[in-house]
């Protein structure tokens, strides 16, 4: 199986980079890890990277990364501000870590923890 990564487009005078999609994968993981109330689809908290369906990282066709995360809530949980938050913690911690943007995240609660 190849492994799928992210290209700089802009090159410098020291070589192209490429971030493998496991990177990313990673750090989304650890991100939903790190957020109250928020499961992996299945209910386990620390997901094994690889493991579930839970959280998959593809690029498109335009060099942009998309993850996509399956996820359950608690209940008492407000829905729209812990899927903002998931979103915006991704996107920043990968901005600070890879220092780009080129991300968007797809998330999806199906189902609510009682």
């Amino acid at each position: 199986m190849s492994q799928e990564y992210y290209t700089i487009e802009n090159k410098n005078n020291l070589g192209e980079r490429h971030i493998s999609t496991n990177a990313f994968h990673l750090t989304a993981v650890n991100v939903i890890n790190d957020i109250e109330g928020v499961d992996f689809e299945g209910g386990t908290k620390n997901m094994i990277p690889g493991i579930k369906d839970s959280l998959t990282v593809k690029i498109n066709d335009h060099n942009q990364v998309i993850i996509q995360a399956n996820v359950v809530v608690n209940y008492g949980v407000n829905v729209g501000k812990t899927v903002n938050k998931i979103q915006n913690n991704i996107i920043n911690a990968i901005d600070e870590m890879m220092g780009f943007r080129n991300v968007k995240v797809n998330v999806n609660v199906n189902d609510i923890k009682f």
